[in-house]
């Protein structure tokens, strides 16, 4: 049975992650108390496999893309809000917006217009 600093020193890692690997049940061993005494044969387990150092790689899948809100598409929205917005508010779009999502919509996609004028 070793201690945690042995297997430390043995591992070559911090005494925390040996603890942590332990309370994981990555190491095999039993808390006596506050302390812990870890299997021999489970340590030079894991030394022997070499795993890499640092945090694992973080796998993030990356949304499909919409066709629909491709560049060219998006451009030709700009373009549009543009022209109707270059003058002032369509107050008759707000008023007959279907909910106040959209009518908010409307305002701010005016505001920024007007903002740039």
């Amino acid at each position: 049975m070793l201690s945690i600093a042995q297997s430390a020193d043995i591992l070559g890692i911090s005494p925390a992650r040996v603890r942590k690997l332990a309370s994981e049940g990555a190491l095999d061993g039993t808390k006596i108390g506050r302390a812990w005494a870890l299997s021999e044969e489970s340590v030079y387990d894991r030394l022997s496999k070499k795993p890499k150092a640092g945090r694992p790689v973080r796998t993030t899948e990356k949304p499909p893309v919409d066709d629909r809100l491709a560049t060219p598409n998006l451009h030709s929205l700009y373009l549009e809000c543009k022209q109707a917005f270059r003058f002032e508010p369509p107050i008759q779009a707000i008023e007959e917006a279907s909910n106040r999502e959209e009518a908010g919509f409307y305002m701010a996609v005016a505001d920024y217009f007007l903002q740039c004028k």
